[in-house]
């Protein structure tokens, strides 16, 4: 989100200031206890705005951003409430994010076997192909490529947008059907060109690691071993 509002108003100006994973355990404990860095509730990811406020939480800080920079959307037909059209958008950015972002990090957390059905995690696995899912036929039903039959992006679709694509690098298993994701497939297409987010992904700037966890390496390793 940050890219494209960055190419749209040449006068916001963001540094991206990244905490190496590697470094979690020497590095966060301190940071996290600094409260000029991680601000009231001693978490990380933190936005600092006009360095005045400390906003936290990766939730609260994509509405800020997105209402401060209309990435809200307008209803249509033009009538409809506001307020229930923005409770709408962000139902998607809920499930994105409550439902697939955060349970993908529980799987990566608990190492999954994908390959046994009796895995304690398994339902959870089941549970993210199938919110996906449920994304992909809402936005199906949109006139256009993103969700609500918006012209550009809304908070919502670069939600669904870093969900899909972290289920997509982490395991097939986390993915709905080929026919039932036709439309999330698109939506990758469309946010993959939109400029400012292409540079980003070719200049090489999106990290690698997806979580904390001291066991992601070895554990991502087995299973792009298992599939070769």
């Amino acid at each position: 989100m940050l890219e494209d509002i960055a190419a749209k108003y040449p006068n916001v100006e963001y540094q991206e200031d990244v905490e190496l994973f590697e470094k979690f355990a020497e590095e966060w404990p301190a940071r996290k206890a600094d409260r000029s860095i991680s601000g009231p509730f001693g978490n990380l990811p933190v936005l600092h705005w006009n360095n005045t406020h400390i906003i936290a939480q990766t939730l609260p800080i994509g509405q800020f951003i997105a209402r401060k920079f209309d990435l809200y959307g307008k209803p249509k037909p033009t009538n409809e409430d506001p307020i229930v059209f923005q409770a709408l958008i962000d139902g998607v950015v809920s499930c994105a994010y409550t439902d697939i972002i955060f349970n993908i990090f529980m799987v990566l957390w608990n190492q999954v076997d994908f390959d046994d059905s009796n895995d304690p995690y398994a339902r959870l696995v089941k549970k993210i192909a199938g919110d996906l899912k449920m994304l992909n036929d809402l936005l199906a039903k949109s006139s256009t490529s993103f969700f609500y039959d918006q012209d550009e992006p809304t908070i919502a679709d670069y939600f669904v947008f870093y969900a899909f694509t972290l289920a997509k690098d982490f395991h097939s298993a986390l993915l709905p059907a080929n026919e039932d994701s036709q439309a999330l497939d698109k939506l990758e297409q469309v946010m993959r060109s939109r400029p400012a987010l292409a540079k980003y992904f070719n200049e090489g700037r999106l990290y690698n690691r997806f979580s904390g966890s001291p066991t992601e390496e070895q554990y991502r390793a087995k299973l792009v071993a298992k599939t070769n």
